[in-house]
């Protein structure tokens, strides 16, 4: 974290020597070290840059920033707006961040270089809105959480009780309406220049420089990459995994001679990969360690000694919260889950709000590029540093825990 913050050194050389260091002092093993780099969200995501790098070179891309811009009037509020509403929508049926922000990101990248303005100024707001609205309204890729909940409700011997897919939008609902309204507005404003931050003059006139692609390359461009979003809606029900997708599209654009040479060594996200690699191996390194139980055995303790509702949510909020800093959202989730569901269980109290307090605490993880795949993703595309991550991130995460725990503590108070 002190590599991180001082920034003295790239971020990627940070994440490896935090790898090596777990290494080494055995808090994981050879085998977990490997599978980092074989993670299915690390391979999704590399050859969604690929994908994205190859259609990013049609014409598609820049005549819809024109068309988008003319609409809006050259107004970046109003193209920021049109492009988070198109990934909130695609959130409720993709079940992963980063592949919706890899749709989204480089036609919103487009239209801000086609007006002059920074991608720095966007690509984190949109990032913060696709977590918040992750599988929100009552649609395919919100079902699984409630079922899983009802699962560890049956496995715990909770009775009487079954969590619908209504009671978590309806309690997330006055977070995301706060958080959404807060990055169209403040949020877009402060939205930093890094030193770091990817000049909008500088694609503008890399991309005028390149030479238009062929009829049949322009083709299979629109082809291939509306292809693999399509593939990556569908994949739960055809049954193959979004990183074989992905990776298919990525290799379609070279064999088809959509994107080739430097360009393919340029798309590549070194820095980001050594990134995400280095949260997983922290992740692991908790896991293994057992900091991941002591936090929770904490949780049960504060939780059966303070007599508030507002106090017990609070503490579910902000342990779930910080933990998923350092791992990975989902999997912060679902190991703090049975902790605070047994300690419900004994307390006597409907479960569902202190489920979903967890759920909302997982979503607002935006402050570190370990919490979330789709965090070091928005790095990448924006030019950010650590730093101007973390200060953006801070009123965001406020807002949710205090929407989140106030709200919850009126509609199931356990006290």
């Amino acid at each position: 974290i002190i590599g991180y913050l001082s920034n003295k050194l790239p971020m990627g050389v940070v994440a490896m020597l935090s790898l090596i260091a777990f290494y080494l002092t055995k808090c994981i093993n050879t085998a977990d070290a490997m599978s980092y780099f074989g993670n299915q969200n690390l391979w999704l995501c590399v050859c969604m840059f690929i994908c994205s790098a190859g259609f990013t070179r049609t014409q598609f891309v820049k005549n819809l920033a024109k068309k988008v811009n003319q609409l809006a009037k050259g107004s970046a509020r109003k193209i920021f707006f049109g492009y988070m509403i198109l990934g909130v929508i695609l959130c409720q049926f993709i079940g992963q961040a980063v592949a919706e922000f890899s749709i989204v990101a480089p036609l919103l990248g487009a239209s801000m270089d086609e007006i002059g303005v920074k991608r720095s100024k966007v690509m984190y707001p949109l990032v913060v809105a696709l977590l918040a609205t992750m599988a929100w309204l009552p649609m395919g890729a919100a079902y699984s959480f409630p079922m899983q909940v009802n699962s560890l409700f049956e496995t715990f011997g909770i009775t009487g009780f079954s969590m619908t897919v209504l009671n978590d939008m309806i309690l997330r609902t006055p977070g995301i309406i706060l958080v959404l309204i807060y990055v169209v507005t403040v949020g877009f404003n402060l939205a930093p220049d890094p030193p770091v931050a990817i000049n909008a003059s500088e694609i503008v006139s890399k991309n005028d420089s390149e030479e238009k692609l062929p009829a049949f390359q322009e083709k299979c461009g629109y082809v291939i990459f509306f292809g693999t979003c399509f593939a990556l809606l569908i994949s739960g029900k055809i049954g193959v995994d979004p990183w074989l997708i992905s990776l298919a599209g990525a290799v379609l654009m070279v064999l088809c001679g959509v994107i080739k040479g430097k360009q393919i060594n340029d798309a590549l996200p070194v820095s980001y990969f050594a990134v995400f690699a280095g949260a997983l191996a922290m992740g692991g390194a908790l896991t293994n360690t057992g900091a991941a139980d002591l936090i929770g055995n904490m949780i049960a303790a504060m939780a059966n000694s303070v007599n508030s509702t507002v106090g017990v949510y609070f503490i579910i909020f902000i342990v779930t919260f910080l933990v998923t800093q350092f791992m990975l959202n989902g999997a912060v989730m679902w190991s703090l889950m049975p902790v605070i569901l047994a300690t419900v269980k004994v307390m006597g109290v409907n479960p569902i709000g202190a489920a979903v307090i967890i759920h909302i605490a997982a979503t607002a993880a935006y402050s570190t590029p370990m919490s979330c795949p789709a965090i070091p993703l928005a790095m990448a595309a924006g030019g950010y540093d650590f730093k101007s991550v973390f200060k953006q991130s801070i009123i965001p995460s406020i807002l949710m825990c205090v929407a989140g725990v106030l709200w919850i503590s009126f509609m199931y108070p356990i006290f």
